[in-house]
């Protein structure tokens, strides 16, 4: 009799069998991510939600793409739940309650910048694979327009829509001082999303915008000047640990300490260009105490994002490497105190990724 063992498979225990159903709900989760950027990228949500339900032949000549391309994402995308396909008809449609979120780029929800900055930051795959391998980590510059304009997108939802309207009050002080016509300093500014965001709100003040990657700031300016506001806003590129002699009534920083080489060198800079009765506005990401205790999905969210970004291009820099989930209220309290600040407020604002704080010289 012969010895079968080897072509037997074996049979996957309730937890493995429930591990495996996880993956594959993972993998799909991604391949959602995916459609539903090519989706936005392409302007096939946008025109659903403005013209209505269509079939591929329909969709294909109204967004002048190729019909067969279009078939199969309406498959996929349907398959998904994210959009609803009538087989009788052969058209496929938006449902209202979703064009907020994947239609309607001016709105709170909208999330086709995430769809895009996904894409853009698993993209330098083969560089976090050496970084694992030999330390160091990735440039900026190794990330392409994808992650750049998805990062602009996914963070002016949050100032456009929180950041004057919700957050601000929380802080009538720093609305006091812009009011009669302060000056407000953001460091690690981006594409300018918050500091035009505010210049909009309060015209007598003066704003600048600072940045250490070069196209950022292009990019800056030129939103500056659609939104009205560039003769108010100058944006230039500069280190935050090597500003020169100036000092604002307003500072601040919008998810960029984390990120930083030197985080305690840019937070001792931050205090030296305060004025003496200023306050510093400090967005950081939502975490726990122990990095341990963040859980649920929009802990592997933040965990993944640093190892691809946060982390990483710290590290490039030979830098500290806080990550995304580095810099509790606790930490931020220490490191604050050591810099030279005396008062942290934690300001009462729910949000699922960020908190805000009022710091004080």
């Amino acid at each position: 009799m012969s010895d079968t063992s080897d072509t037997v498979m074996l049979q996957p225990n309730e937890k493995t069998q429930g591990f495996l159903g996880q993956i594959m709900g993972s993998i799909a989760g991604a391949m959602m991510l995916r459609l539903c950027a090519i989706g936005d990228e392409l302007g096939l949500f946008k025109d659903l939600a403005a013209n209505g339900p269509a079939t591929s032949e329909e969709l294909a000549a109204r967004t002048g793409l190729n019909e067969r391309y279009v078939r199969e994402w309406i498959y996929g995308i349907a398959a998904t739940g994210t959009l609803d396909f009538d087989k009788s008809s052969r058209r496929v449609s938006m449902c209202d309650e979703f064009v907020a979120v994947l239609a309607d780029e001016a709105g709170p929800l909208f999330q086709g910048g995430l769809f895009r900055q996904m894409t853009g930051l698993m993209k330098p795959y083969a560089q976090i694979l050496d970084a694992f391998k030999n330390g160091g980590g990735v440039d900026y510059a190794d990330y392409d327009d994808d992650w750049w304009s998805g990062l602009e997108r996914s963070t002016c939802v949050r100032y456009r829509n929180l950041l004057v309207s919700q957050w601000l009050p929380e802080m009538p002080d720093v609305a006091e001082k812009l009011a009669n016509g302060g000056s407000f300093a953001d460091f690690g500014c981006g594409a300018g999303g918050s500091t035009i965001e505010l210049a909009k709100a309060f015209p007598d003040a003066t704003f600048y915008g600072f940045d250490l990657f070069a196209p950022n700031v292009d990019k800056a300016r030129a939103n500056a000047e659609a939104e009205g506001v560039g003769d108010r806003v100058t944006f230039e590129v500069a280190d935050l640990e090597n500003q020169p002699e100036a000092s604002y009534d307003v500072v601040a920083t919008f998810d960029v300490i984390h990120d930083m080489a030197d985080p305690m060198a840019g937070l001792k800079s931050l205090r030296r260009v305060v004025k003496d009765d200023g306050i510093f506005v400090l967005m950081e990401i939502a975490c726990e105490e122990d990095p341990a205790d963040n859980a649920g999905p929009m802990a592997v969210l933040k965990l993944g994002a640093s190892i691809h970004f946060c982390m990483t291009t710290s590290l490039a820099q030979g830098g500290l490497g806080l990550g995304t989930v580095g810099l509790p209220e606790g930490k931020v309290k220490e490191f604050t105190k050591e810099a030279g600040f005396s008062s942290v407020r934690r300001l009462p604002i729910e949000h699922p990724l960020n908190v805000l704080y009022e710091i004080r010289p």
